[in-house]
């Protein structure tokens, strides 16, 4: 059913989709069907139209935080890899949910626009950014977000609304499905951009794994995951293909041939035993889909 209507609204079909190529950790399983809307409207009709026939579609976007489980995953995921439209207007950039954050950046940097450089070197689309409030050196994405399309909770409307309105926090966002967001940004100059934006991926390059990875698993308690992960003695943890980072605690990265089931594992032994030792209940930031 899902095929006919794609068919019939101009969207791609993708069949056997395998974990590496829509996701950071690369390790997992199979997507039975990948659908790609070409532009915003159709997106938001399709999504509508998935709603409606109740088949519980799973949006996807730079998957930099997402396990597929292992073996043939049936629900249907909907990519905005083709959303990737980028405007600037005076000091706002406008963009489509699917654009890579790194894209709006250098976009931004065309057109004398900064400010948003602490999210140079992530993996993420702006919409997901915007869903999960993505931050790093005290900045944060809800900072600078003046509006936000999206779908309603039933993807029956599309709905405006003002940063303001967002009930942002550390690492949650836009609960309800992306369409675009308007960013406001700074005047910064294009050399001041790069040099920024260098300095920030250098640091990540110094304190991140190169591994791949789905990014941090937990999100910060009392203090940062990666103190009471590496404090309990877990740093450089294996199941089978899948590590506790040597380099960062809060990262599992995968060291060759890790499957979706090793990287659960871990993240399951670092809950209990961190709940063990600290009385600390670790939260997690990764999203698994199937099963």
């Amino acid at each position: 059913e899902l095929d006919a209507l794609a068919s019939k609204m101009g969207v791609c079909v993708r069949e056997s989709v395998p974990a590496r190529e829509i996701g950071t950790f690369r390790g997992g399983g199979t997507l039975e069907r990948v659908y790609e809307p070409p532009d915003v409207p159709t997106f938001a009709a399709f999504m509508r139209a998935c709603a409606q026939i109740g088949c519980g579609a799973f949006v996807l976007g730079g998957g930099s935080n997402l396990i597929v489980r292992d073996g043939v995953v049936t629900r249907p995921a909907v990519s905005a890899r083709r959303l990737r439209g980028v405007t600037a207007q005076g000091d706002e950039l406008v963009c489509e949910c699917g654009a890579p954050v790194g894209a709006v950046i250098a976009e931004g940097r065309r057109h004398g626009l900064g400010g948003l450089e602490f999210l140079a070197g992530v993996p993420a689309t702006i919409g997901g950014a915007a869903h999960m409030n993505a931050g790093a050196f005290g900045h944060e994405i809800g900072d600078y977000a003046v509006e936000i399309d999206r779908l309603s909770a039933d993807c029956a409307a599309i709905e405006r609304v003002r940063g303001e309105e967002i009930a942002f926090s550390h690492r949650r966002g836009v609960q309800e499905i992306v369409l675009g967001v308007r960013l406001k940004c700074e005047r910064v100059s294009r050399a001041d951009s790069l040099r920024i934006a260098a300095e920030n991926v250098a640091w990540r390059r110094r304190t991140q794994p190169a591994l791949p990875s789905c990014g941090s698993v937990f999100k910060r308690g009392r203090l940062p995951a990666a103190v009471y992960i590496d404090n309990a003695g877990l740093k450089g943890a294996r199941i089978g293909g899948a590590e506790i980072s040597r380099v960062h605690a809060n990262f599992i990265v995968d060291a060759g041939g890790a499957s979706a089931a090793d990287y659960l594992a871990l993240a399951d032994l670092a809950e209990a035993r961190v709940k063990e030792l600290f009385g600390e209940r670790l939260e997690r930031e990764v999203v698994v889909i199937g099963g």
